[in-house]
Parts: structure tokens; C-alpha cells; sequence
């Protein structure tokens, strides 16, 4: 969601009209897994360029928290476009 809404990812405008909608996204489907993938991809590109250009040491997992956390701030000052839905455990 905060991804998305920087810019970071992009979806097509088929997923976009979705995930307005509300419409949930199979767990497993082509959408929630790309979805996914490029999430973890992002969060690898951001640590590393945390970690080379700023000379911050961290892990994969708090780049991931902190973002999460920016994203339930601003989503509820409504500042974000909606969320994907999945009924999944991964996250």
C-alpha cells in the first residue's frame, strides 16, 4: 500500500480497478503473489541502499515493520489508497 502509493510498485489497472474495489485476491493467485514478490524485492533494494548510501545497518524485517507502520499511520489519516485483501498466514 505505502509502496504503491510512493510509487515504488506499480500495478496494472487491472489490479488497481481490484483493489478499489475491495475484491479479495486469492492467496496463492498470480496478483497476490506478485504482489508479494515485489514487496520482498523493494524491501531488499531499500536495505541495501540503506545500508550502502547511508551507512545504516539493518535488517530485511525492520525495513519491512517500519514501513508497515508509516502505511497504518497514514492510511488512517487517509492518505493511502486501499490495501489489497488476501485471507492468508503469510502476513
Amino acid at each position: 500500500q505505502i509502496l504503491q502509493a510512493y510509487g515504488v510498485i506499480e500495478y496494472s489497472e487491472e489490479l488497481k480497478e481490484k483493489i478499489a474495489n475491495k475484491q479479495e485476491l486469492p492467496q496463492g493467485g498470480e496478483f497476490e503473489v506478485e504482489i508479494r514478490a515485489w514487496t520482498v524485492q523493494a524491501v531488499e533494494e531499500l536495505k541495501k541502499e540503506l545500508q550502502q548510501v547511508h551507512a545504516v545497518d539493518t535488517m530485511s524485517i525492520k525495513v519491512d515493520w517500519y514501513l508497515w507502520e508509516e502505511g497504518e499511520k497514514k492510511d488512517k489519516d487517509g492518505a493511502l489508497p486501499p490495501h489489497h485483501r488476501t485471507l492468508t498466514t503469510f502476513y
